[in-house]
């Protein structure tokens, strides 16, 4: 069983993954189009990763095992994908698997 430090240490790293990648997307869509075929289905597998993580992180978040700067910090990136939700669509990423709220 993972202990409390632990959790908190995936959870930190499992954030900052899915900010840092969240923050390349709009650098990464300009220049998709241009991309060899390798390298997009490579950018696909790893956002898909980062939405089975979100929904990993969604999850302890419901089980309250976030703490409160945990879950601003979650509150802030769901934020962010639903404004990147038409960009999300036009690559045809995955799709958040949680809700972004209103």
């Amino acid at each position: 069983m993972a202990t409390t430090s632990e959790t908190h240490q995936r959870v930190m790293l499992r954030l900052r993954t899915l900010e840092l990648m969240l923050n390349d997307l709009p650098e990464v869509a300009e220049e998709w189009e241009g991309l060899p075929d390798t390298e997009r289905e490579s950018w696909s597998l790893d956002w898909g990763n980062e939405m089975a993580s979100l929904e990993g992180l969604a999850q302890l978040a419901s089980e309250g095992q976030l703490s409160a700067s945990q879950r601003e910090q979650l509150r802030q990136l769901l934020r962010k994908l639903k404004e990147a939700l038409p960009t999300i669509g036009r690559l045809h990423l995955r799709q958040p698997p949680v809700p972004l709220g209103t």
